[in-house]
Parts: C-alpha cells; sequence; structure tokens
C-alpha cells in the first residue's frame, strides 16, 4: 500500500480575525503548505491537503477527515500569509491538539512551521504532538513518513530537522530530543511548482485594498513567491526563523513567470500578491521579470514588497507597466532614532522623493508601520502618525509591536504569553510594550489611529476620485466596525 500523509491548517479565523473575518479579510492560499505537498508526492508519497481555514472545516471535522484517511502522519501546518503569522497561528494548533488528544486519537503526528522550528521543545509540551519539523521541512517530512511507514531502516535520530519528546504521552516530564539542522534547499527550481488544481484560485480572495475599484471581483486570486528569506537585519522581524540565518535565496525569474502563465491563462487570475518578504532588491532580477511580462501583456493587478532604499523610478515605471499597482513600503516609524534602535539599516535617502516618484509613476502605496517599537513614546507614534496624514496613502497598514519568537525582541517579553496576543485583530491582543507605554496604551493608539486615518474626509475623497464611490463606501463600513479588546475593557 502506498505510504499517505496528511498535511492540514487549523481553522481559528473567528479567533484571530474576529470581525475582519468576513468581508473585509483576504482568503489566501498557503502556499508553504502547498509546496510541502508537491515536494513530498514527488518523493512518492501521496499526500491529502486540507485548507480548514479556507474551507471553516472544524477541529473535529478535521479530526473525522483524519480518522476516515487514515494517513501514515498528520501533519499539522502552522504558517500564513507572511512569516509573521506562524506564532498567531499556534493559538489555533494548541487548541486543535487539546481536543485531538481528547477524542483519544492515535494518528501519529508532526506540526511543522516557522514558530515551532525556533520553539520546538515548548511546542511539543503545550501541545502533546509527537514531532515538530523544524526548518523547510522537504526531507524532513519525508524521511520521517518513510520512517513511521518502516518503508526506511533509519533510525529516527539521524532524520535531520526533527525534535520530538522521548515519552510523547508524558510531554511534562520526558525528555526532549532533537537532530542535527536539516540543510537547506539549494537550488529553488528544483521545488515542483504548486499544482494549482488542487489548490483553485477561484477560492481565494484578495485583500480588499489590493482589489480597490473592482472590489466585486476580488476572486480569482492567487500569490506567487519568487524568493525565500531577506539578508536584512531588523530586530523585529521573524522571517528568517525557518531558514536558520540571515540569507535570501532566489527562484529563476523564468520560472516564475511560468507559473505567472498558468495563473492567468488556465484560471483567469488577474489580482497576484507577491510573496517574498523583500521582493524589489535585484534590480537585474526586476528587470527581467518586465521584460518577461513585458511580451506577454497581461492585465495584471499586483502588489509586492520593497524597501524605500532598493527602489527606483525606473524601476517603478517598468513595474507599473507589467501590473504592480501597488508597492508596499515598511516605512515603520517616522523616527530614525527609533529606526537605528530596529537595525532597519537603511541607507541614507529622501524618503520624501521615494514616495513623490512612486505616486508620479501611478503606483498606490501600502504604507505599513509599527506603533510600540521598544523606544517608542507618545511623541514618537504621533509622529509616525503625523508622516502618514501629510502623504495621504492609499492604504496604511497599522501594526502594533509584538515580540515574535526569534527576535531579540522576544527576550524583552518578562512572561511566555499566551499565542492569542499575536492575533492583531482578536479579542485577546497584547502587544509589547515600550519603556514608555503600556501594552493596552501601545493597542489603543493603534486602534484609534486606523479608524481616525481611514476616515478622514480628505482620504476619503482621494480614495473616491481614484477607485470610486463604491470603494469609498466599503472603507466607511469598515471602519464602523470597531474591534473589541480584552485589555481596553470593550
Amino acid at each position: 500500500m502506498k505510504e499517505k500523509i496528511i498535511l492540514a491548517t487549523v481553522n481559528a479565523k473567528r479567533d484571530l480575525y474576529s470581525i475582519t473575518s468576513d468581508e473585509f479579510s483576504a482568503i489566501a492560499p498557503n502556499i508553504q503548505m502547498g509546496l510541502l505537498a508537491e515536494y513530498i508526492k514527488s518523493q512518492g508519497i501521496d499526500v491529502v491537503m486540507v485548507e480548514s481555514d479556507v474551507d471553516g472545516i472544524s477541529y473535529d471535522g478535521l479530526i473525522d477527515i483524519a480518522v476516515k484517511e487514515n494517513p501514515v502522519a498528520l501533519g499539522i501546518i502552522c504558517s500564513g500569509a507572511n512569516p509573521s503569522s506562524s506564532t498567531m497561528v499556534m493559538a489555533g494548533v494548541v487548541d486543535f491538539f487539546a481536543r485531538f488528544h481528547e477524542r483519544g486519537i492515535k494518528i501519529k503526528n508532526f506540526i511543522w512551521g516557522a514558530h515551532p522550528t525556533v520553539l520546538p521543545e515548548r511546542t511539543l509540551r503545550e501541545t502533546g504532538a509527537d514531532f515538530v519539523v523544524r526548518g523547510e521541512g522537504y526531507s524532513t517530512i519525508t524521511d520521517l513518513t518513510h520512517f513511521l511507514s518502516g518503508a526506511s531502516h533509519k533510525r529516527l535520530g539521524s532524520i535531520s530537522g526533527l525534535s520530538y519528546l522521548s515519552d510523547s504521552d508524558d510531554p511534562k516530564h520526558s525528555v526532549y530530543c532533537s537532530t542535527q539542522d536539516a540543510v537547506l534547499v539549494s537550488d529553488l527550481d528544483a521545488l515542483p511548482p504548486i499544482d494549482w488544481e488542487i489548490m483553485p484560485p477561484k477560492r481565494y480572495r484578495a485583500h480588499n485594498w489590493h482589489a480597490f475599484g473592482d472590489l466585486e471581483n476580488r476572486s480569482p486570486y492567487a500569490i506567487i513567491w519568487t524568493s525565500f528569506g531577506c539578508p536584512f537585519k531588523c530586530n523585529f522581524c521573524s522571517i528568517n526563523n525557518l531558514f536558520g540565518k540571515r540569507v535570501q535565496r532566489f527562484r529563476s525569474m523564468k520560472n516564475v513567470v511560468a507559473e505567472i502563465d498558468i495563473l492567468v491563462n488556465k484560471y483567469g487570475v488577474r489580482h497576484l500578491k507577491i510573496l517574498d518578504e523583500l521582493f524589489v532588491v535585484n534590480p537585474r532580477r526586476m528587470e527581467e521579470f518586465c521584460d518577461l511580462l513585458d511580451e506577454r501583456k497581461y492585465n495584471l493587478n499586483m502588489w509586492a514588497y520593497s524597501r524605500v532604499d532598493t527602489i527606483s523610478r525606473y524601476l517603478l515605471k517598468r513595474l507599473k507597466k507589467v501590473g504592480m499597482n501597488w508597492i508596499s513600503y515598511g516605512f515603520e516609524s517616522a523616527t530614525e532614532q527609533i529606526l537605528q534602535v530596529a537595525e532597519k539599516g537603511c541607507r541614507n535617502l529622501n524618503v520624501d522623493d521615494v514616495i513623490r516618484m512612486t505616486k508620479d509613476e501611478g503606483v498606490s502605496i501600502c504604507a505599513d508601520v509599527m506603533f510600540g517599537l521598544w523606544d517608542e513614546d507618545m511623541d514618537s507614534v504621533k509622529r509616525t502618525f503625523d508622516f502618514l496624514v501629510k502623504y495621504n496613502f492609499e492604504w496604511v497598514n497599522m501594526y502594533p509591536v509584538f515580540a515574535y519568537p526569534g527576535t531579540v525582541l522576544f527576550d524583552r517579553v518578562a512572561e511566555m504569553p499566551d499565542w492569542k496576543a499575536y492575533a492583531l485583530y482578536g479579542y485577546d491582543c497584547r502587544p509589547m510594550s515600550t519603556k514608555f507605554l503600556s501594552s493596552a496604551e501601545v493597542l489603543r493608539f493603534r486602534d484609534e489611529a486606523f479608524g481616525r486615518y481611514h476616515s478622514r474626509p480628505e482620504y476619503l475623497a482621494m480614495i473616491e476620485q481614484r477607485f470610486g464611490k463604491s470603494t469609498r463606501e466599503h472603507i466607511m463600513r469598515m471602519t464602523a466596525k470597531p474591534l473589541r479588546r480584552r485589555i481596553l475593557g470593550h
């Protein structure tokens, strides 16, 4: 009988996204799970994928599927649409395993993701899972499956990238065991592409701001990746947790555009996110990307991340021509001293010029900022808000700062938190305090600033002029729904 495993996400959207889980949030394909599935299938193993968060499958529903399929192993994927999502998702993973054990299910299981990679022992003891797969997971999951099915003579301790307890039935008192780290994939083009037949883009939905002006057609939607990792060392960022070192590896642009061909021509995708934490970094790669898409004349609506010091007017002009209608800039803070302490590492440049040339080239800006970096006080967070108002960006993501595992900020957390505290839109959200501001002060400022920015008359007028009256009305509905917060007493 052919070996079979299940790879699954858990569904905790109501806890993690609260009222935003309906009309306003995206529904995203889990790219990491898709890549793992295709690699494992290429090694002769059957894979059943269950996107519980997309399909609204409860914990019991997922357990019932696992019992019916009777796999060699059930793999829980602890990841989301961005690297930091892994910690937020962990809250649902803990709850899922509590139910799994309550029902007495004996199927062997593992957890994979960036969060469990940097906190493997804690993850095992919190969940009672049999294994944590650390790192990228491709060879580790394959070798573990062969071991569990009896198809391999490898010892458990010789499987790279694996963590486990000597007695998973007694996670509090058993001995923690960990094998050597697995080697990173050296050639990303060797990874089998995602099978979009199994993850059909019509099931997914773009971010609301990404589809401004076309909100009735947020599906089909897809996410494409062109690189793993990031070479920069911002001390609040957890992107490199999965890889174990600060490095960025690239997929060939021919390979990338070949996948875009499939998404456009077979599935009718127009709205496309580029997953890379830093897409606009290498001018030569950007030139090749634009050259290839120029030939195709697709009507794409893409967005991607860029630093303000890796972009140029020339690249903006070329990217806009092939459908890069949005650029997300990580401004983080308007205070230079705060950026230095956060090790943001931007070269000296005039941010005003970057913003102006982006607007001049007709590219909309999604401005990402953070409230509550370690040295922040009320004056500095207000300065960042004033910066946003000055430029009247088409969209602003405002994040309170969370001390993610694997970052230097995590060491400053006095007590180990409940992972629900990391859910930005959740009732139990509790961001990191600063040297001068409490957690509640940071979150209150963030929530009030978000509503105030996106309901300003000058902002709404600009939105209506750029994207139409229906988009303005959509934003007004969104800002009319305040989030419930435990630490704020509402």
